[in-house]
C-alpha cells in the first residue's frame, strides 16, 4: 500500500486500477463498545481533546499513542504513557503494525485493531467522478489539460495504454499519447478507421475481456500482445464530439468503476476540454479587439511623430560628419524604421479587408517573391529552392506577398548556422484546392511555442521580431477563404502548410503570367 492510501481511500482505483481499499482503525473499549475510525498518514490517540482521536479512559494518557504510515508501512509507538501499549502481551515503543493484528491500550482499557477494508462501489464511483470534476475548476492550459485528462482516464480505468485525439485542419489528429512509442498505428488493435468510426458515429468500443470477442482473438496481433481490454469512447459535449479516447490493456480490468460512471467521467472530461478551448479562444479574441482598439486610438498619431522623428534625424545626417554623432544618428534611424514597422503591422492586421484579387501564374509569382531573398538566404548558409505546376491562382498579390515573404524570412531565420540549410517552396493542385508549401530543416519550434504561433504580439527567438508575422499570415490567407497549418518538432525542420480554395473560375479576366514548371533560386552553398 502507498503513502498516498492512508488519506484516500481510493487511491488504487485514481493511480492504478487495482482493487480498491481503505484502513481503517477498530477501536474496542473495556466494556465491549467498538467502533471504527478511518486511519490518516499521523495520528495521534489520547485523553486530551486536541487528539486526532479521544480515548476518555482515566487509564489512557494525554497523548498516549501514534499511529503513522511510512516507508509503505503501517507504525504504531507508544508516546511514553503510564500504563503503556502492548503488543502479544509484550510492552511496545515502537513496532510495524499488520493489517489484522491488535494492540492493547493501558492494561486493558482499549483493543486497537489495524483493518484493511474493500471500498463500496458506489463510494468508488461517486469519489472518481469528484476527482474527475476537478478538472473543471482548475486554471490550466489545454496541452497540459489533455495530458492530465488522458493520465486521469488511464489511471481509473487500469488500463496501461493509451491516446486522445482531437480534429484539426479538418482530421484526427493524436494530441497525447501514453506508452504506446512512434509507431503508434502499428501496436494499437483497434484498427484506426474504428477509432474514427467512434468519433464520427459516437459509438463507444467496450471490450472488458478480448477473450470474449471472437473477432479480435482471430488477430495473430492481439495474441501476441496479449490485450486483454480495449476501450474506445468519443468525448462529446451537448452532442457535439470533440474528440475521441483510446485505452487498452494487457490485463482483464478489475471495473474498479463501472461503464456508465466511466462514460459519465469521460464526459466530465470533455467538458472541461472544451471549456478550456473556448476560454483560450475567448482570450485571443480579447486580444484582438485590443488590438483593434490601439489601432484606432493612437498608432496613427505613433506615426506621425515618427516620421517626425525619423525626419529630422535624416536631415542631420546629411550635416554631420563626426562618426560618433553618426553612429547615434544610425540608431535612432533603427529604431524609427522598427517602430514603424509594428505601427504598420498593428494597422494592417487591425483591418479587416476585401483581397483585391487578380489572376497570377504561381509559379512566376512566387518566384519573383524569392529574388530578393535571395541575399539573406546566402548569409544564413542556405538554399531557395521553388518548385511546382504550372498553376494559375486567383489571390492578392500585393498582400499575399506578405504572407509569402513572412514564412521564407522565417525559415531562412531557422536555418542560420544550420549546415545545409534548405527552403524549399512549392505549390500544386489538390482535390480541396491550391495547395502552397514553406518547409524548411532548421531547428524546429518547440512544442510550447508552436501552439501559439499565431497569437498576436507573441515572439520567440527573433530579437527584433514584432510577434505579428505569423498573426498577418493566418489573417491574409483566411481573407483569401483559406487555411494555415504548422507541423514541426524541434531538430527537425518545419512545414508551413497553406490550402486555398480554387478561385480562378471566379477572377477577372486578364492576361495570366508565362507560367513555368520550375523555378529555382539557389543560394549560400
Amino acid at each position: 500500500m502507498s503513502s498516498v492510501a492512508a488519506v484516500d481511500p481510493l487511491y488504487f482505483v485514481l493511480q492504478g486500477g487495482l482493487v480498491p481499499e481503505r484502513t481503517s482503525i477498530s477501536i474496542r473499549d473495556r466494556h465491549g463498545f467498538e467502533r471504527a475510525v478511518p486511519a490518516q498518514n499521523v495520528m495521534v490517540l489520547g485523553r486530551q481533546s486536541q487528539c486526532d482521536v479521544v480515548l476518555s479512559d482515566s487509564m489512557v494518557s494525554r497523548n498516549h499513542l501514534k499511529i503513522e504510515f511510512a516507508d509503505d508501512t503501517w507504525w504504531v509507538e507508544d508516546l511514553g504513557s503510564s500504563h503503556g501499549t502492548f503488543f502479544k502481551d509484550q510492552r511496545l515503543t515502537r513496532m510495524a503494525w499488520e493489517p489484522g493484528s491488535t494492540v492493547r491500550v493501558a492494561d486493558g482499557a482499549y483493543y486497537l485493531t489495524l483493518r484493511a477494508e474493500s471500498a463500496f462501489a458506489s463510494e468508488v464511483n461517486l469519489q472518481a467522478i469528484l476527482r474527475t470534476a476537478g478538472l473543471l475548476a482548475g486554471d490550466t492550459e489545454l496541452d497540459d489539460l489533455l495530458e492530465q485528462t488522458l493520465d486521469r482516464l488511464l489511471a481509473i480505468s487500469g488500463t496501461d495504454r493509451g491516446f486522445l485525439m482531437m480534429p484539426e485542419g479538418g482530421e484526427l489528429q493524436v494530441k497525447v499519447q501514453r506508452n504506446l512509442g512512434a509507431e503508434m498505428e502499428k501496436t494499437i488493435h483497434l484498427s484506426m478507421s474504428s477509432v474514427h468510426k467512434v468519433f464520427e458515429q459516437g459509438d463507444a468500443v467496450w471490450i472488458h475481456n478480448v477473450a470474449t470477442d471472437e473477432a479480435l482473438m482471430a488477430q495473430k496481433s492481439v495474441i501476441n500482445l496479449q490485450l486483454k481490454t480495449i476501450l474506445c469512447l468519443p468525448l462529446q459535449v451537448q452532442g457535439e464530439r470533440i474528440g475521441v479516447v483510446y485505452l487498452d490493456s494487457r490485463t482483464i480490468v478489475s471495473e474498479p468503476v463501472d461503464r456508465p460512471t466511466f462514460e459519465a467521467i469521460v464526459a466530465l472530461c470533455a467538458i472541461a476540454i472544451e471549456r478550456t478551448r473556448l476560454a483560450e479562444a475567448n482570450l485571443r479574441n480579447q486580444v484582438l479587439a485590443t488590438v483593434g482598439q490601439v489601432a484606432s486610438s493612437i498608432v496613427h498619431d505613433f506615426k506621425n511623430g515618427l516620421f517626425v522623428v525619423g525626419g529630422h534625424a535624416q536631415l542631420l545626417g546629411t550635416t554631420v560628419k563626426d562618426d560618433y554623432c553618426r553612429h547615434h544618428l544610425d540608431q535612432i534611424l533603427s529604431a524609427v524604421d522598427r517602430l514603424s514597422r509594428l505601427s504598420a503591422d498593428i494597422l494592417d492586421y487591425a483591418k479587416v479587408r476585401e483581397p483585391k484579387r487578380e489572376t497570377v501564374e504561381l509559379g512566376s509569382y512566387l518566384g519573383a517573391l524569392m529574388e530578393p531573398l535571395q541575399p539573406r538566404a546566402a548569409e544564413a548558409g542556405a538554399a531557395l529552392r521553388c518548385e511546382g505546376e504550372a498553376c494559375p491562382a486567383s489571390l492578392d498579390r500585393h498582400r499575399f506577398a506578405r504572407v509569402v515573404e513572412n514564412l521564407v524570412a522565417n525559415s531562412i531565420d531557422a536555418l542560420e548556422g544550420h549546415e545545409g540549410g534548405e527552403v524549399r517552396l512549392g505549390w500544386g493542385r489538390v482535390p480541396e484546392g491550391l495547395e502552397i508549401k514553406v518547409q524548411d530543416n532548421g531547428k524546429g519550434i518547440p512544442r510550447k511555442v508552436l501552439k501559439r504561433i499565431f497569437e498576436p504580439f507573441f515572439s520567440h527567438g527573433k530579437r527584433k521580431g514584432t510577434g505579428l508575422g505569423m498573426a498577418t499570415v493566418k489573417k491574409i490567407v483566411e481573407e483569401h477563404g483559406g487555411t494555415v497549418e504548422v507541423v514541426s518538432e524541434e531538430g527537425h525542420g518545419t512545414v508551413v502548410t497553406i490550402l486555398l480554395p480554387d478561385a480562378t473560375a471566379k477572377a477577372p479576366q486578364g492576361a495570366v503570367e508565362d507560367s513555368t514548371d520550375e523555378f529555382r533560386v539557389q543560394g549560400g552553398r
